[in-house]
Formats: structure tokens, sequence, C-alpha cells
């Protein structure tokens, strides 16, 4: 039997049992396909994108009377809606990743005499499956390498302590600039493409070169310059 974990909480404190495997999804990639008249074959563009996936676990919950069966029912029901969006999303049978889903199919589960009660749950999950060990931050205090040893490009979060004048920094050919008056810590996603600092927002004190720093796959350079003391880099690996 096996385990679901999901924002937050296991499935195994509602009593819930996966009984089976899920299957694995790979998702589908997205081109634009553009056909063009006189040219034989379409004009294919790797938008480097990938759609969402379905991830469906098989499962099953003992019950004992028909008060208990309710409250059960009830119980799975709250713990699949408890977050108001993607939520993390992790099981027993991929320990080394997790991923990012939501739930929003309707769900019947079979009667089994008020006794206990089987269903399949449907969540609804963002292409990566990210490696647990991408969550580990990895602090430069000058400048340095790092290797992404996936076929993905990923998008880190990065925390950078400055001395709050102006600095600029590389990662592989991405660089960005952070302004003076920046204040000392600034957190920076790359993926949301937002900057702050606890409560308050520092994305006026971003100036970009291009797009939002990524690693790309293989070994890229980490450097910075003027006022930036230490860069600490989230990487996110993933992969599908």
């Amino acid at each position: 039997m096996g385990i679901i974990m999901f924002n937050g909480r296991s499935s195994k404190d509602i009593g819930l049992e996966v009984e089976t495997f899920p299957t694995y999804v790979a998702p589908k990639k997205i081109y634009e396909v553009t056909r063009i008249p006189g040219r034989n074959g379409d004009l294919v563009v790797d938008t480097k994108t990938y759609e969402n996936v379905p991830r469906e676990y098989k499962v099953s919950i003992a019950t004992y009377n028909k008060t208990t069966y309710s409250t059960k029912m009830s119980q799975v029901a709250e713990w699949l809606y408890s977050a108001s969006g993607y939520a993390r999303l992790e099981d027993s049978y991929d320990e080394e990743f997790y991923r990012l889903a939501y739930y929003n199919n309707e769900t019947s589960f079979e009667n089994l005499f008020d006794e206990a009660g089987k269903a399949t749950l449907k969540f609804t999950c963002k292409p990566q499956r990210y490696y647990k060990s991408g969550e580990i931050p990895i602090n430069f205090t000058a400048a340095g390498k790092i290797q992404n040893g996936t076929i993905e490009t990923a998008f880190p979060r990065l925390k950078v302590i400055t001395d709050n004048t102006e600095g600029t920094i590389s990662i592989g050919n991405y660089s960005f600039e952070i302004l003076e008056g920046a204040g000392t810590t600034i957190n920076i996603d790359c993926e949301l493409q937002d900057a702050w600092y606890e409560a308050e927002n520092k994305n006026n004190f971003i100036v970009l070169d291009g797009d939002y720093p990524r690693i790309d796959p293989g070994v890229q350079v980490i450097s910075f310059t003027g006022g930036v003391q230490s860069v600490e880099v989230t990487p996110r690996w993933w992969t599908v």
C-alpha cells in the first residue's frame, strides 16, 4: 500500500490507502505548427513547454458504520479541496520527486456495505517532476560553476546579499543588474519573475538583460560584481 502527500497532509492521516502504482503519463510537448501552401510538410517550432498531465491513484478507505463512512468521505473531500490552487504532491512510488498539482474532479466512492470505500483520485499536475535534491540551496560567495545534469532548463530561486549598492549577477548567458538602494537582501523567483524581501516588492530594483536568469543544461558559470556579496541558488532541477 502506498501513501500520497498533498498540500502538506498525508493520506495515511485519514486512513486512505493507495492500492496500486499510479500510471506514469509523459506530458505532451507543445509545438507551434504552421502549414505553408506549396511546401511539403509543416513548419514546426519547439516552444520548450509541455501540457499538464493527470496523476491517478486507485484508493480505498475502511469504515465501520454509516456515520463513520460519511465522516470519512467528508475528511477525504476536505483534504482534496484544501488547496486554492497548485499545491505540492508527493507519493511513496516516486520518492525522489514532487509535483505541483490541483484537484478539481468529482470523486465517487464505491460504498462497500458502509464498511469500506473505493475510488480513483485524479490530480491535474504541472508537467514538471521536480527533483527534491534541487531544493537544496547552493551558496556562492565568489564566482563558481553549477551543473545542470538534466536536459531541461531550470528556473532557480535566488537569495542575493548586497551592501546596498549597485551590482551585477550572471548565470551562464543570462545576467541582470541590482540597483543601488535595493537593500541588503533580495529574493528572486526566476520562474514567477518576481523579486521581494519579506513583504516589500523589489522588482523596481532589478534591471534585466533580456530574460530572467535560468540554468541551461550543462555546466554554467555564476559570477557577480559590484555590491553583490553572495548569491544563494536553489536550482529546482526537474524532468518530465
